[in-house]
């Protein structure tokens, strides 16, 4: 029954990953075709390539719907403006034959009020993070450890994209751990900022700019990175972006070899990206299903529970601005790291860093924990519970007899 329910829900995903599939590649290959029809070399200030420029512009934007997640199309969009601009087609008009009459005026345009860039929302917030072999809290407070191995939207909006890039821990472990985090700041769905993207690698230090070099974009600093590339004790650093006209905060860690991420966003923007049935990201949705680990089982034993617990309540090498006292998921996670990959600062450091990023952004979400887990427990098995009855019953047995006696 198992096995054909996995294979039932396998077949699901495979088809809703092919009627979802992103038609990106159709439309390149479609501009290169009329490149060759035009026998037009390349990108030039002619007409003609503004025209073919123009409907791969239209093409690609009637993917959006199958292709927001593909981290492939939001670059070919960020690159479609500067194209136009940098080959005058706006003064090709995209490459159309239709001209302004001869003596023709156009009217003044009105004067443009400057873009309101400040959050005026209900001031009501989420937060989703996702740290260690991963593990990930959720937008509606749900935790699950998953194995999500590969790329993966986290969040997905009008405004903003995220994505995580996973690799096995060790050969052989179920449990991955985040090398890779990228984020595209839309600028085409507000005046606020201009197109942005953000991208950290676990093999490098954070950067401390944007990939075209900048830290900052849009009226009245729309868009910001707060706070920059800072390094903490053991080399754990720390990157902050802040989007103004959302109130939105970001934050990137590097702690040893592996990468985290926390995000606070509006409870509206969390609200309407659930109301999209094709909705997979990590942070509304959850872990798919099958991508979900347990933790007692999945986990490791590269070392002792009480080693782990050991090194995860040690503090004495961490920084002051993340010390406190490991609870609930965050203890569990950690041992979970920690016998699953081997005890060291970076899993201590990072389930600190986890829980103190809740603290400062959903601190009721804590406060609201009233039942602990108990990683050290193991799962009865069928044979144990068995024992454990037999023994009741006998019991019962001996207590009837005194009674009758």
């Amino acid at each position: 029954m198992d096995r054909a329910l996995s294979l039932a829900l396998c077949l699901a995903l495979f088809m809703i990953t092919r009627c979802a599939a992103c038609n990106l590649d159709q439309c390149t290959r479609i501009y290169n075709m009329k490149m060759e029809e035009e026998g037009i070399p390349g990108p030039e200030a002619t007409p003609a390539f503004c025209s073919v420029l123009s409907a791969y512009g239209h093409c690609v934007h009637g993917t959006t719907r199958s292709c927001r997640g593909n981290l492939k199309y939001h670059t070919t969009v960020s690159l479609l403006n500067p194209l136009k601009v940098r080959y005058n087609c706006t003064k090709h008009g995209g490459g159309g034959t239709h001209t302004r009459p001869h003596g023709a005026h156009l009217p003044p345009a009105p004067p443009q009020a400057p873009p309101q860039c400040t959050f005026h929302g209900r001031h009501r917030f989420r937060h989703c993070g996702l740290f260690g072999d991963p593990h990930l809290k959720t937008f509606h407070n749900e935790y699950q450890t998953c194995r999500v191995r590969g790329a993966w939207p986290l969040i997905d909006n009008p405004y903003l994209a995220v994505q995580v890039t996973n690799d096995p821990v060790l050969e052989g472990s179920l449990a991955t751990a985040t090398t890779k985090v990228t984020i595209i700041i839309k600028g085409r769905s507000t005046p606020c900022t201009t197109e942005k993207t953000y991208e950290a690698t676990a093999d490098a230090p954070l950067p401390s700019t944007f990939i075209d070099g900048s830290y900052r974009s849009g009226p009245e600093d729309g868009v910001v990175i707060a706070a920059g590339a800072e390094v903490h004790p053991g080399g754990h650093q720390r990157v902050e972006i802040y989007l103004r006209y959302i109130e939105t905060t970001l934050l990137v860690r590097r702690v040893g070899k592996y990468l985290a991420f926390s995000a606070k966003l509006p409870e509206e923007l969390v609200e309407s990206s659930m109301q999209d049935d094709d909705n997979l990201q990590l942070c509304t949705r959850g872990c798919p299903l099958a991508e979900r680990l347990d933790l007692v089982r999945a986990r490791g034993h590269v070392v002792s529970w009480e080693a782990a617990l050991a090194q995860c309540r040690n503090t004495e090498e961490l920084s002051n601005d993340i010390v406190n006292n490991l609870t609930d998921y965050y203890l569990d996670w950690c041992v979970f790291d920690a016998m699953t990959a081997g005890v060291g600062f970076e899993f201590t450091a990072a389930a600190h860093s986890a829980q103190a990023d809740v603290l400062r952004m959903d601190p009721s979400s804590l406060q609201n924990r009233t039942v602990p887990l108990h990683l050290e427990q193991t799962v009865p098995s069928r044979g144990f519970a068995l024992q454990r009855l037999s023994s009741v019953l006998a019991l019962l047995l001996v207590f009837l007899y005194r009674l009758m006696c």
